[in-house]
């Protein structure tokens, strides 16, 4: 996990009026109420949304008759079947569209006989009902002889592909950066910025051969917002069009360092047989970043994995602990740049949390009493609770204190002989529990 500041931006705070106030409410005008809309979604293959064209599965002259994509119209609370037209740019040559049955959702259907990219805009019209608009929407189809058209890729070394984003590894500062955006047909292309920017004193080619295109340069302070966002949009391999969105963050340059946790190099303690998570910190670098153990050795039970942030890698210690001990370990950290550090850390794995004694000393009626409830194992200290009822024990005694731990102390001064049987709760500092049956007897004079 990366530690960073944040600024926070506070609203003025909105004026309140007192008094009883009457509001007028207008009915909508019929424009405000839902239009209709062509989905972007279609089985069996969804669309994706690139500016503002659906690009829908391609299709291949090698495969006759398998393409088949559906298109819905929304919202129109239709009473009839849909009306399908293409208002601007065609189909793909072969491709049709079909309506096999009456209703609100259409097929293009058949077999591509060009290749290619094709745009083209639909229209649908349901010819009755209280939403009776026409909704358009333009799609885009590719066409190869054979396997999927050229794409951008977001598989170098340091990206991850998050919510549709090709998240880049970081910048530096004032360090030279390089960002490899490569292509599926690694055959050359165009690419340009569509939205967005990208970060100052880096920059892109217009064209590139090869593999594919790179963001390089050296980025200069990027004032308060350190991470953007651009789209990409350009041609690939036989004019195939190339789109996708990207995210480069700037870091200051700054230290790698490993920022222990608040107990320090000395972590939480964990127990045999209960679930254990402990995250490691880090500040400066440029993420990715990777956690790996170079020495000693984790507890029995535990393994390193990745808590959220899949540019955070094997940043958290967790699992449930087999074996009790004190083990001493090396953490090193490494980012997208190699930078690396170290931190030795200490876990104590406690034995499973245990009442050690169920029979308390025997006591006297009206003479004063004094006994000790005992536990041992996970993590002290202990708090102890009567499970159901105080009335429970013994007449004349009560609960009492010897901190650090809570409630571990029978007193007072019985007033009722008799042998008694109360359930008991101790809870440790990881809030770990256990229940006993505790006997206690009480004689008379």
């Amino acid at each position: 996990m990366r530690l960073t500041r944040r600024a926070a931006v506070t609203a003025g705070a909105a004026a309140t009026m007192l008094g009883m106030l009457s509001a007028v409410v207008l009915p909508a005008p019929a424009s405000a109420s839902l239009r209709p809309s062509l989905s972007c979604a279609g089985a069996p293959t969804n669309g994706t949304v690139e500016g503002t064209l659906c690009v829908l599965a391609f299709g291949q002259t090698t495969k006759p008759n398998e393409y088949n994509v559906t298109i819905a119209l929304l919202g129109s609370r239709s009473s009839g079947p849909t009306t399908w037209s293409v208002v601007a740019g065609s189909l793909p040559p072969g491709l049709t569209i079909h309506t096999p049955q009456p209703g609100t959702t259409t097929m293009i259907t058949g077999n591509p006989t060009q290749t290619g990219t094709f745009n083209f805009t639909i229209r649908g019209q349901a010819p009755s009902g209280p939403v009776v608009t026409p909704a358009t929407r333009a799609y885009q189809i590719t066409i190869t002889t054979q396997g999927p058209p050229d794409q951008l890729l977001c598989n170098a070394a340091g990206d991850f592909l998050i919510s549709g984003t090709c998240v880049l590894p970081d910048a530096i500062i004032g360090q030279l950066y390089q960002a490899l955006l490569p292509t599926s047909h690694a055959a050359g292309g165009t690419l340009g910025v569509v939205s967005g920017s990208l970060p100052p004193g880096l920059s892109l080619p217009a064209t590139f051969t090869g593999s594919g295109d790179t963001i390089s340069g050296t980025p200069t302070d990027p004032g308060i917002q350190p991470n953007f966002n651009f789209t990409l949009q350009g041609t690939g391999d036989q004019g195939q069009p190339l789109f996708q969105a990207y995210s480069i963050m700037v870091d200051p340059d700054q230290q790698l360092t490993i920022v222990p946790p608040g107990s320090g190099s000395t972590l939480f303690p964990g127990t045999v047989g209960q679930p254990y998570a402990q995250n490691f910190f880090l500040s400066g670098g440029a993420a990715p970043y990777t956690w790996s153990v170079t020495a000693g050795q984790l507890p029995p039970g535990l393994q390193l994995q990745t808590s959220f942030d899949p540019r955070d890698a094997n940043n958290q210690l967790t699992g449930t602990p087999t074996t009790p001990g004190t083990f001493t370990f090396t953490m090193q950290l490494t980012d997208f740049y190699g930078h690396q550090a170290t931190q030795q850390f200490t876990l104590q794995i406690q034995p499973p949390l245990q009442i050690t004694s169920t029979t308390m000393p025997d006591g006297t009626v009206g003479v004063p009493y004094s006994g000790d409830f005992t536990a041992q194992g996970g993590v002290p200290p202990y708090s102890w609770f009567v499970v159901n009822n105080i009335k429970e024990l013994p007449p004349g005694l009560t609960l009492d204190s010897t901190p650090p731990d809570l409630n571990n102390v029978l007193t007072g001064t019985p007033t009722q002989a008799g042998t008694f049987h109360f359930p008991m709760q101790v809870q440790d500092s990881s809030g770990n529990t256990v229940f006993a049956t505790i006997t206690v007897t009480i004689n008379n004079h």
